[in-house]
């Protein structure tokens, strides 16, 4: 009897389990999160940028005017990239929808990872210059790696998309 009850057991635990590529999936976040320093909090307004240069430096006029106009180009680039693969996210979240045969969870990991390695390898081969470099650098290098993710995740939308698609591989 006992010999059936633990056969029995076994039985069940292995009826009960998913079967592969069936098992429930996490659900995906509604906000990509690369994981970098100042990640969304980065003030693109006149007035921010105009108090983080003059943390920066003391120049007269025209370079300080110069300078602020710099570092807010830079940190508006980073600001309008970082809300473009967000964007573009949200599209690929819509566009992938409930589809149990893909690990999309894993997949946004691995972007996030992408991005992130891409900022890091970047920062790594710079060497963080000098005044208001120390504010163009790390915007413009977020900026560009943020700018590849997303036009890889818009590559992605436009493939799902197409229904000519629905059974091939992503590109």
């Amino acid at each position: 009897m006992p010999r059936l009850s633990i056969t029995l057991a076994a039985l069940l635990v292995f009826a009960a389990a998913p079967v592969s590529g069936q098992e429930r999936r996490a659900p995906l976040p509604d906000h990509l999160t690369i994981g970098y320093e100042n990640e969304g909090k980065i003030d693109a307004s006149p007035a921010g940028c105009e108090a983080a240069t003059k943390e920066l430096v003391e120049w007269p006029e025209p370079d300080m005017s110069d300078a602020i106009r710099q570092v807010c180009g830079a940190r508006k680039r980073h600001v309008d990239a970082y809300a473009g693969i967000q964007k573009s996210y949200k599209a690929l979240v819509k566009a992938i929808g409930d589809d149990t045969r893909l690990d999309s969870a894993t997949a946004v990991t691995s972007l996030q990872a992408m991005v992130k390695a891409c900022i890091d390898h970047k920062s790594n081969i710079t060497n963080g210059g000098h005044n208001i470099s120390t504010e163009l650098i790390p915007n413009n290098i977020a900026a560009g790696c943020l700018n590849l993710g997303k036009k890889m995740l818009d590559e992605e939308v436009a493939w799902f998309n197409d229904s000519e698609n629905a059974s091939l591989t992503p590109p």
